[in-house]
């Protein structure tokens, strides 16, 4: 299959605007606000608090992220092997900015009310789509730990802030035996950082999308 064919899927898959896949129930809540929604224990409120699991969002972030990660690294390396050695470096250098455009363009959708949404479940399927086989086998290990490290230090600290802090660190410390060092290295944390640094140029609040 064409290298062009790959990009597009990953253009798509990627491009695909977070609101969409929102419903009328979607709350945009920080950490504290996550984590009593989630301790609630209201019975009058438990039947609606459970149904959390019915967003679309939840099921499709993850699993477009991971189609846009597999299909741009899988074009990516297509493309770049019928390129010349210099020009090849300098187009492998380019392609690293990509998937920081695509997490870039999730953040949006709260403009209005001063909020930065962290596009959290699609950057860990990206993370684990950018390295399938082709790329070293180990994506989900990075994804799946990377999500782990960011719930837990989401729910104990109640910070969106350090939570991707804490994402990127962890993906840092096993991106330096997985990846090794390079340009990777960087690409792993900032695309966690990339919200963050948005909310603070812009001066918005940080919020995950989370169906009430």
């Amino acid at each position: 299959m064409s290298h062009w064919l790959y990009f597009l899927i990953a253009l798509v898959a990627g491009g695909v605007p977070s609101r969409w896949l929102w419903d009328g129930r979607m709350l945009f809540v920080n950490g504290t606000q996550l984590r009593t929604r989630l301790l609630m224990t209201n019975p009058g409120d438990n039947r609606r608090r459970r149904r959390w699991w019915k967003s679309k969002a939840l099921w499709l972030d993850p699993v477009r992220g991971a189609a846009t990660g597999w299909c741009l690294m899988t074009g990516e390396w297509k493309f770049l092997a019928t390129l010349e050695s210099p020009t090849a470096r300098l187009a492998y250098f380019a392609f690293l900015l990509v998937p920081l455009g695509m997490v870039f363009w999730q953040t949006f959708g709260r403009e209005k009310e001063k909020e930065c949404i962290v596009p959290l479940l699609f950057t860990v399927g990206l993370i684990a789509g950018i390295y399938h086989p082709v790329g070293g086998g180990f994506g989900w290990v990075l994804g799946l730990s990377c999500l782990a490290v960011g719930a837990l230090v989401l729910m104990a600290m109640q910070s969106v802030e350090i939570m991707l802090f804490g994402m990127a660190a962890t993906l840092v410390f096993m991106g330096w035996f997985l990846v090794g060092l390079g340009a990777d290295l960087l690409l792993l944390p900032a695309i966690c950082l990339l919200p963050f640094a948005r909310s603070q140029v812009f001066k918005e609040k940080l919020v995950l999308a989370f169906r009430g």
